[in-house]
């Protein structure tokens, strides 16, 4: 009798587990037991779940006419975060179609969503027109690789590929060293911050994870002390489009329509003065990065200091109007 009992409570429990759902018909019919002996098998679930400490409980669901479990543990992933985070996912373009829409489908496919359809459906022409970026590699791997030997503060070996002055990648690849510090994502691609081994620099170089070849444990490792460990986070802030070029101050007056956005963008900014609609920024970035999004923003953004930047802008712009003359 325990046997057969237990193997009608399994029964059940995996139907909610993999949100089927079951009817007491459906329970009565399959294992010929009694409504009471149903409505009582629900209620030792129920009471499995409480004294375990499992913050779900089996519930009567009356709009589907079905009994189906219901999830309060806020650990779970919803539906609503899964879409939030497909979305970002599919935005991102980090990954190859393959990689993306394994990734995507195990997120949709979670055994806790009660409205699988719903985010199925929204997302489906999104993921069907999906459009990587240009290597089309796989990164998954190497990504959790490199975790690894960040984590282990192990000195790896790297083949890389740099862009050649053509703009496309060198056939040949340059070997190194390196002691890997982070992964950070930006701009569609995966970026790797590494120390050169035995070449001192204030900042880490910044390799695409995508133009590693190969790379290999060279079995050293590099201890960093706790107060001097690299903190991504405040790098992050220094850097735009993972471009470096030497860490400066820069002085600027912004007339464009949204301060929000600027401040978004460069998050360690500060407003100094605002004058109807004219907003004096100052912020501290690598050159080559802040110089990049200043062209870009056209009449909306004057350098003003320090002055050997105003000018390497005003010469960019002037480089600039000479190829529509």
């Amino acid at each position: 009798m325990e046997r057969f009992k237990s193997s009608v409570l399994l029964h059940m429990y995996s139907k909610v587990k993999n949100n089927e759902g079951f009817t007491k018909g459906y329970i009565i019919d399959k294992f010929n037991v009694s409504e009471r002996t149903v409505t009582r098998y629900i209620k030792d679930l129920n009471n499995y779940f409480e004294e375990e400490y499992i913050d779900n409980k089996i519930i009567y669901n009356r709009k589907k006419s079905v009994y189906e479990i219901e999830y309060k543990d806020t650990k779970i992933l919803d539906e609503k975060d899964i879409l939030s985070i497909c979305k970002v996912l599919l935005e991102s373009k980090g990954f190859s179609k393959e990689e993306m829409e394994k990734v995507v489908n195990k997120l949709v496919c979670s055994r806790f969503l009660k409205d699988k359809d719903i985010v199925e459906n929204i997302i489906a022409n999104e993921l069907f027109n999906y459009v990587p970026t240009g290597h089309g590699k796989p990164l998954i791997d190497k990504l959790w690789e490199l975790s690894i030997a960040i984590n282990n503060q192990d000195i790896i070996e790297i083949e890389y590929f740099k862009l050649s002055k053509h703009g496309k990648l060198e056939s040949e690849a340059t070997k190194r060293n390196i002691k890997p510090l982070s992964i950070m994502f930006s701009e569609y691609y995966f970026y790797l911050a590494a120390l050169i081994e035995g070449m001192e620099y204030k900042f880490p170089t910044i390799y695409r994870v995508d133009r590693i070849g190969s790379f290999s444990n060279a079995n050293r490792k590099f201890p960093i002390e706790y107060s001097s460990r690299f903190e991504d986070g405040k790098f992050r802030r220094l850097i735009q489009f993972m471009q470096t070029g030497n860490l400066q101050k820069i002085r600027f007056k912004f007339t464009g329509n949204s301060l929000e956005a600027v401040l978004d963008r460069l998050p360690n900014a500060k407003v100094l003065e605002e004058n109807q609609g004219e907003y004096m920024i100052e912020t501290e970035m690598f050159g080559t990065g802040i110089k990049m999004w200043i062209l870009s923003q056209g009449s909306a953004v004057e350098v003003i200091e320090p002055i050997e930047f105003r000018e390497e802008i005003k010469s960019a712009i002037e480089n600039m109007r000479s190829l529509y003359v």
